[in-house]
């Protein structure tokens, strides 16, 4: 791992950190996921709440722990932010 994908790595940590720590609910967290994943995808439904539900669904359905959407959440923040999506 290089420099730049170790800063990243880190960056990505301290913000999941941060969304942990709003003790969002389980399901705040699967529909927050969901529509950064519809974004990121270039879904032209991304902001349909029938499509958000959708993916929400599959993304609880997948029972990822509470963690790792914290983490997914953020590494989606930041490469949104940064334009790598």
């Amino acid at each position: 791992m290089n420099g730049t994908e170790n800063a990243m790595r880190n960056q990505v940590n301290i913000a999941a950190y941060y969304i942990s720590q709003k003790n969002y609910t389980y399901d705040k967290l699967c529909w927050m996921l969901a529509k950064r994943q519809l974004i990121a995808q270039r879904d032209p439904k991304h902001n349909q709440e029938d499509r958000i539900k959708e993916k929400a669904a599959q993304i609880y359905f997948s029972s990822a722990p509470y963690d790792i959407l914290c983490w997914l959440i953020a590494e989606l923040d930041i490469l949104m932010k940064i334009g790598k999506i």
